[in-house]
C-alpha cells in the first residue's frame, strides 16, 4: 500500500469544514436513526481527513454528512405526518363505530 505523498510545511488550506455533526445528532435522536448514523459516521471522519492533509476528501464527507441529516429530517417528517394521519384516522373509525352502536 503506497503512502500519499506529504504536504510541504508551508501548507495551509485554511480551516476545516463544518463537519455538521451536531445536526447528524440532531437529526439521529429526532428524526430518523439509520439515517442520522450514517451522518454521524460521515461527520466524524472530516476532521480526520483534514488533519491528514486531504481536503478533498475532508469537503466530500462533510457534504455527505449534511446530506444524510437532511434525508433523516425529512425521512423523520414524513413518518411523524404518516404516524398523525393514521392515528386520526384510526380515531376517527374508532369514534365512527361506537356511535353507529
Amino acid at each position: 500500500m503506497s503512502e500519499q505523498p506529504r504536504p510541504p510545511a508551508d501548507y495551509n488550506p485554511g480551516p476545516p469544514p463544518a463537519s455538521h455533526l451536531v445536526w447528524g445528532i440532531v437529526s439521529a435522536i429526532l428524526c430518523c436513526l439509520p439515517f442520522g448514523a450514517l451522518s454521524i459516521y460521515q461527520a466524524a471522519k472530516v476532521e480526520k481527513l483534514w488533519a491528514q492533509g486531504n481536503p478533498e476528501a475532508a469537503h466530500e464527507a462533510a457534504r455527505d454528512a449534511r446530506r444524510w441529516a437532511i434525508v433523516a429530517a425529512v425521512a423523520g417528517a414524513v413518518l411523524w405526518v404518516a404516524a398523525i394521519v393514521t392515528v386520526v384516522l384510526l380515531f376517527g373509525t374508532l369514534t365512527d363505530d361506537t356511535a353507529s352502536n
